[in-house]
């Protein structure tokens, strides 16, 4: 006989790190969008190269989107990310950093 907890589905595995990289790499702005900025801006206590690589990779893809539609570094900043990512990414990116 069977109980209840065998016959549910398998759980799924929630990697919180990549659905955060997701939303940073999606081109759709939104609450889940801003949530995801900002949750990464939070993330200086963690010096920049001990954050994941992926993680890097998606706050450059979009500090860089947002560079191209025309936004300033201030916008950068009201747009969720903390002024440590942002001078961080800028310099990856080849920009100077004010």
């Amino acid at each position: 006989m069977k109980t209840t907890e065998q016959e549910q589905a398998p759980a799924v595995a929630v990697d919180p790190m990549e659905d955060l990289c997701q939303a940073l790499f999606s081109t759709e702005e939104g609450a889940k969008k801003k949530a995801a900025r900002q949750t990464a801006g939070a993330m200086t206590q963690r010096p920049w190269p001990q954050l994941p690589s992926r993680l890097r990779s998606a706050i450059r893809s979009d500090i860089f989107r947002l560079l191209e539609s025309g936004k300033a570094r201030g916008q950068l900043l009201e747009a969720g990310y903390s002024a440590a990512v942002v001078n961080q990414a800028l310099r990856d990116l080849g920009h100077l950093v004010a």
